[in-house]
């Protein structure tokens, strides 16, 4: 039998961003600390753009949460 979505060991799509938000994290001050400014803006779009995904993702899934509670 086939069953839709990931399997249950793989990780959700928020914990994804979440793992390449804090390794983004890491790499822009390593990149910062080096001297590298040009890599440590590119490293900080990515990072912010993490960042705005989760953000989204966490703030729709209240609003479905909210809509399902008022019935």
């Amino acid at each position: 039998m086939q069953t839709l979505g990931a399997p249950m060991d793989q990780p959700s799509k928020m914990e994804n961003l979440q793992f390449a938000q804090g390794i983004l994290r890491e790499l822009r001050q390593k990149a910062e600390a080096d001297g590298e400014k040009l890599l440590t803006y590119l490293i900080d779009m990515a990072y912010l753009e993490a960042s705005d995904r989760i953000r989204a993702h966490w703030i729709g899934s209240h609003e479905n949460e909210n809509r399902r509670a008022k019935g």
